[in-house]
């Protein structure tokens, strides 16, 4: 599927973006900007904030079945926006989620008294 790009200024989108990116303008996601310009302005828009983190993960994980998920080269693009993003530490990391926020010595202790059985 590709989208109408007459909705979206493309060229000025894509002027937007590089300059944000900076040194990272080599990881440019030329597919997404060629089948949805509507995804590439919504990039555009929150790098940098910790809004695009949350968009790009809705990208990947859609909550809908009728989702067909992007062809592998577009999902590669956003694959590496995710990386590129996180890199830069524009988001801070929050602390106490997922594996973060284990406490290692509290995880080897619940591995251990598991371990014997108990």
């Amino acid at each position: 599927m590709i989208e109408n790009s007459d909705a979206y200024p493309v060229s000025a989108v894509r002027a937007k973006l590089l300059e944000k990116m900076g040194d990272s303008a080599g990881d440019y996601p030329l597919q997404i900007e060629l089948r949805f310009p509507r995804i590439l302005a919504k990039i555009a828009e929150l790098w940098g904030t910790a809004a695009l983190d949350s968009y790009l993960d809705v990208l990947m994980l859609p909550d809908r079945e009728d989702r067909q998920g992007f062809p592998p080269d577009v999902a590669m693009e956003v694959f590496r926006l995710i990386s590129v993003h996180n890199a830069l530490g524009l988001t801070p990391v929050k602390p106490g989620l997922g594996w973060a926020g284990v406490d290692d010595a509290l995880l080897e202790k619940k591995a251990f008294v598991k371990g014997r059985g108990d």
